[in-house]
């Protein structure tokens, strides 16, 4: 098993690690470039031309969708989890009010801060989006929500800020259908992996209705997970996900 950290997570080339383009002055990044230098780290590295499976949760979700798309003779094949070939109008908005309110922070100073700015509403977004309502609920009390609500602001802990930005606009950019004229049926049609498509029904960070209208064009397995904890579903559901996964892989 090999395992990639993306572009702008903090490990692997980010704005935050950077010395010859540090902070803002990173690019901007696509997931399509993610999945560029994976296939350069496997191909002219570590000598590898061809994989059993691609798979990854959701940015990494995303760039699974990105490699069959990109290189469809280089897996057998994938499995993308909770992510999309394409995030819909709800997640666009979901990305973009995170980038405001970082932009919008009296610490940001252009991305040359010297404290992560927005971490309080970083904590907030995360509550409210990550899982649902009723999750949350049962999962919490009102006294420490409140607790946590005075103490977010306080914490330094999280993506760094620059590399928030960074690859919130890069799963903004994710259309596989970019080459293909906007046509997603002609994107599946490229397609030539087996692939097994996971989605949570209650999903408000990715929005599930992009990947499973791919998945019914590429015909491909799917499982949609329905319980009510949105986007940490696969872990909620590992029971029934773990399984799936390995009896998939295992098929000839």
């Amino acid at each position: 098993m090999i395992t990639v950290d993306a572009l702008s997570n903090g490990v692997s080339s980010s704005p935050s690690n950077s010395r010859a383009q540090p902070r803002m002055k990173f690019p901007r990044i696509t997931i399509r470039d993610m999945v560029e230098t994976q296939h350069e780290l496997l191909t002219r590295v570590l000598g590898i031309h061809h994989l059993k499976a691609v798979m990854g949760i959701s940015m990494g979700g995303m760039q699974s969708f990105q490699w069959i798309v990109a290189y469809p003779d280089f897996m057998d094949k994938a499995i993308p989890i909770v992510g999309s070939p394409r995030i819909a109008p709800y997640d666009l908005v979901l990305w973009q009010i995170q980038i405001d309110a970082i932009m919008n922070d009296a610490a940001w100073k252009g991305g040359s801060y010297k404290k992560n700015p927005a971490r309080a509403a970083e904590v907030e977004f995360g509550d409210l989006f990550l899982t649902t309502p009723e999750h949350f609920n049962q999962s919490t009390t009102r006294e420490k929500t409140l607790h946590d609500l005075a103490t977010a602001g306080g914490t330094n802990q999280g993506l760094d800020a620059n590399d928030k930005i960074r690859q919130s606009q890069a799963l903004m950019a994710l259309d596989v259908s970019q080459p293909f004229d906007g046509s997603m049926q002609r994107a599946a049609a490229a397609v030539k992996a087996r692939v097994f498509v996971v989605a949570s029904k209650t999903d408000h960070t990715v929005t599930p209705g992009p990947a499973i209208e791919f998945a019914h064009l590429l015909n491909a397995k799917l499982l949609v997970l329905d319980d009510d904890c949105g986007h940490m579903a696969p872990g909620c559901e590992a029971k029934t996900l773990v399984p799936a996964i390995a009896e998939f892989l295992a098929q000839p």
